[in-house]
């Protein structure tokens, strides 16, 4: 009897610490609002020991279960641009982001991508082979961590180009915190990395992500005059044209530390917790 009572309240609490993460009970936000979602890594995980960024990596297993469930529930993929471009956004409308710009974007992500037909938008830094572009931004120092990590050649995003289901934005030039940067250095961040990629890859660049989502008015002011068409920020949330400027829009975390129960619950709720 003793047995049963310790697993109830096991059970209990590990119920409890689920509801209290997802907030499963709150209401659903519609699907007329678009969920951008926000990834950097589809890797294996590195030894605990050994990793504080596990969060990042999502198994590339999971990755494909996500797409799996995406596609049976007949989510419409559109890169970021596509997006803020369309008149009339569908029901279930999606949109799969990765920032930084690492190599397994390329080797796990990409024919992923194509095996189910998922388009995907690309925030590349374009200093990121310097092994001192990533800092944490927790202890505000170098993490080699995330300098040891490969990054996408421009060899391979070329090919992610020419697929047609990848759009490349903008991640600055040094993934630099803008708003500690003074003017002239956000201007260079914002339109140097922009010109660089039109230059390298022959393209137009419309779409930038903030570097830690950090951002100011300024860094808001500057996006759209320097002719963006959009920026996505860390805000927790769906898009809302009502709510969020197409300067600032929110995304969905999706976490390498959860599995696909927790991915179908923050697609539904439209919101991490």
């Amino acid at each position: 009897m003793e047995l049963y009572l310790w697993l109830f309240i096991l059970v209990f609490i590990c119920f409890m610490v689920f509801s209290i993460r997802f907030k499963w009970w709150k209401k659903n936000i519609s699907y007329s609002h678009p969920r951008v979602l926000m990834y950097h890594m589809i890797s294996s995980h590195l030894p605990k020991k050994q990793s504080k960024f596990n969060r990042l990596r999502v198994k590339p297993e999971e990755f494909e279960k996500q797409l799996i469930w995406l596609k049976k529930n007949n989510f419409k993929s559109f890169t970021l641009s596509e997006l803020v471009s369309l008149k009339e956004i569908p029901e279930k409308a999606v949109v799969i982001t990765f920032d930084d710009g690492y190599e397994d974007n390329f080797t796990n992500a990409f024919p992923l991508l194509k095996k189910y037909d998922f388009k995907a938008t690309i925030y590349i830094v374009l200093n990121r082979f310097n092994k001192d572009w990533a800092t944490d931004k927790d202890l505000k120092v170098s993490s080699d961590e995330l300098n040891n990590e490969k990054m996408l050649s421009n060899k391979q995003i070329e090919e992610l180009i020419k697929s047609g289901l990848i759009e490349i934005g903008s991640h600055t030039l040094d993934h630099v915190n803008l708003p500690e940067s003074n003017i002239n250095e956000k201007k260079q961040q914002l339109l140097k990395s922009k010109e660089q990629i039109e230059d390298l890859f022959k393209i137009s660049c419309t779409s930038f992500a903030y570097p830690f989502g950090f951002h100011d008015e300024k860094d808001v002011s500057l996006v759209e005059e320097l002719n963006y068409s959009n920026a996505t920020t860390t805000y927790n949330s769906v898009y809302d044209k009502k709510l969020f400027l197409k300067y600032k829009i929110p995304r969905i975390m999706i976490s390498g530390r959860q599995g696909i129960l927790a991915f179908i619950l923050k697609i539904k709720k439209g919101r991490v917790r």
